[in-house]
């Protein structure tokens, strides 16, 4: 039998899909954060029993823990396929995630990121998402972005890191944001305002971003997942300085950790064709990267998170996508290899709070902030009386009041969750790959190619200006469902833009066939809008519903 390079340790059947998940660390205790596909953040102990769950009403698409007030307890924030941006603290006594705050833009979000980016001792969050912008809130309670980033095309990467440049003798806590036309960009606070440092642009989407030292130099590099099947590593200058080939798949998500214990940090990439990658680099100041070794699942795999130190101190890899599974490995050889003296050439000081003990009572005396319109409408109706009149009806109809509380909470939540841990055998993982022993010749190939750097292109940063106020709903109404649309789209532009704005016309398409047959007529062939469906669909502008109104339509 040929021998393994990781252990499963448990597998978790999911609702839907998984598109983020991250690990809260409150004390001693950790918790696992997951959502995706079925519109709801779920809260689950080290035992992997569900605890709580929170209900959306788009899809959970990005999650990053934090401590905000600096209690030793992580709060979360939370991005959704709506536009709604969320921060959440988990109730240790209660074990429940209750809503801190709570903003609304105009297209989906998808990325999170939170630090004290301004180094004045205040956490600031920081969201990007499809409305093509980089969002800075300075405080839980603003209800409004103190400065706004905007780009030409959907902001799909962000993260927060420490980069040393060559000329600078202290190390900069640096933004790096990354678009979906494959703008890369580093964004510095300098003399009181946000500055660009530098950008490029590699051609292709950016899927992901992560900063940690991989040369094993002592200097932290910029490690990005692109769309054209590689990753990236850059210095704090921003050039190119390797590219690892994925080959088969697209690399969609990134984590920078020691997942075996020699004191240097692999490289763990979940890919769009479900395979999940480990390159490791065993030398100091090296760039010869080499793939360790790799899994495959039946989906994508989205998402990449970590727990550090268990009872037996192995980092375990954590990760979750389409096939509706969460998995938990950890690498075999933790402790077996020699480990590296890599030295610390950044000396990273441990954010100070300037406010902690207000942020404290701050936070504990914020009331519950809803997640999804349901409860907003049932906080408004309860606040007015309306719900105390309704229960007094019910009661006296002859309902108990259990089961009008209990119908109450099922309306507010509208779900039906399946859910369950699998363990299986080391040896026999269900749909995924036999592990092969990698032969010195077959190892991940890294290659150089030279990369002009382009000119800096300064974008507009300024505070938001105050929105219009809109006209309130007189009532709830449901709107009627429109009929289909015979009437032939707009032609012109790419083969996404003609689907997009196909669905957009006619709202629901019925079946694949006539799906096709109306693009088709656009001057694509089959083979073309086939693909461009399944690819649509994984990067989730699209969906399939089999409940009514059952066919295909745009997420929203």
């Amino acid at each position: 039998m040929l021998r393994k390079r990781y252990q499963l340790n448990w597998m978790f059947e999911c609702p839907d899909a998984v598109l983020t998940c991250s690990v809260l660390n409150c004390g001693k205790e950790k918790f696992l954060v997951f959502g995706g596909h079925d519109k709801t953040l779920y809260l689950m102990d080290s035992e992997n029993n569900i605890l709580d769950d929170r209900v959306f009403d788009g899809w959970c698409r990005c999650s990053y823990p934090v401590d905000l007030d600096g209690d030793g307890c992580d709060e979360i924030l939370v991005g959704a396929g709506d536009g709604n941006f969320m921060v959440m603290k988990l109730n240790v006594e209660k074990k429940k995630l209750a809503g801190l705050m709570r903003y609304k833009a105009s297209k989906r979000i998808n990325c999170c990121i939170a630090g004290d980016f301004t180094q004045d001792g205040n956490i600031e969050m920081i969201f990007g998402s499809e409305d093509k912008t980089i969002k800075i809130f300075d405080d839980i309670k603003a209800k409004e972005p103190k400065y706004i980033f905007y780009y030409d095309s959907w902001v799909t990467a962000c993260t927060l890191g420490f980069l040393k440049f060559p000329e600078e003798n202290v190390p900069v806590f640096a933004l790096l944001v990354g678009t979906k036309n494959g703008t890369i960009q580093l964004v510095q606070f300098k003399d009181g305002m946000p500055d660009i440092t530098w950008q490029n642009n590699f051609d292709t989407q950016i899927n992901d971003i992560k900063v940690g030292d991989v040369t094993n130099n002592g200097f932290n590099e910029i490690v990005l997942a692109t769309d054209d099947s590689f990753i990236k590593i850059l210095d704090s200058n921003g050039e190119l300085i390797k590219e690892i080939d994925i080959e088969e798949g697209r690399p969609v998500s990134l984590l920078i950790e020691d997942i075996d214990g020699d004191m240097a940090k692999e490289i763990v990439s979940g890919c769009a064709d479900g395979s999940l990658k480990i390159f490791h680099n065993q030398s100091l100041d090296s760039q010869d990267f080499e793939l360790k070794w790799k899994t495959k699942v039946a989906a994508s795999i989205k998402n990449v998170c970590y727990i550090s130190g268990n009872e037996q101190k192995l980092n375990q890899i954590i990760f979750g996508g389409y096939d509706r599974r969460i998995r938990n490995v950890t690498d075999f050889e933790w402790g077996q290899k020699e480990t590296l003296d890599i030295p610390q050439m950044i000396q990273i000081q441990e954010t100070q709070l300037a406010r902690k003990e207000d942020l404290i009572e701050q936070i504990a005396q914020i009331k519950d902030v809803p997640t999804n319109i349901r409860e907003h409408i049932f906080n408004s109706l309860q606040e007015k009386g309306h719900l105390k009149e309704l229960m007094k009806e019910l009661s006296e109809l002859g309902y108990t009041e259990d089961e009008i509380l209990e119908e109450f909470t099922i309306l507010k939540t509208q779900k039906s969750v399946v859910y369950e841990m699998v363990k299986y055998p080391v040896w026999s993982l269900p749909e995924e790959e036999i592990e092969k022993e990698i032969p010195e010749e077959a190892k991940a190939e890294v290659v150089v190619k030279e990369q002009t750097k382009p000119k800096v292109q300064p974008l507009v940063i300024e505070k938001p200006v105050e929105p219009k106020k809109e006209k309130l709903r007189a009532a709830l109404e449901s709107e009627t469902k429109k009929p289909v649309s015979k009437e032939p789209v707009k032609t012109g532009g790419s083969l996404e833009e003609v689907i997009l704005e196909y669905l957009s016309d006619i709202k629901v398409v019925e079946t694949k066939a006539q799906f096709i047959d109306d693009i088709k007529d656009k001057g694509f062939s089959n083979t073309q809008i086939e693909k461009e469906i399944a690819l649509l669909k994984e990067q989730g502008k699209i969906q399939y519903s089999r409940a009514k109104p059952k066919g295909w339509s745009l997420v929203e």
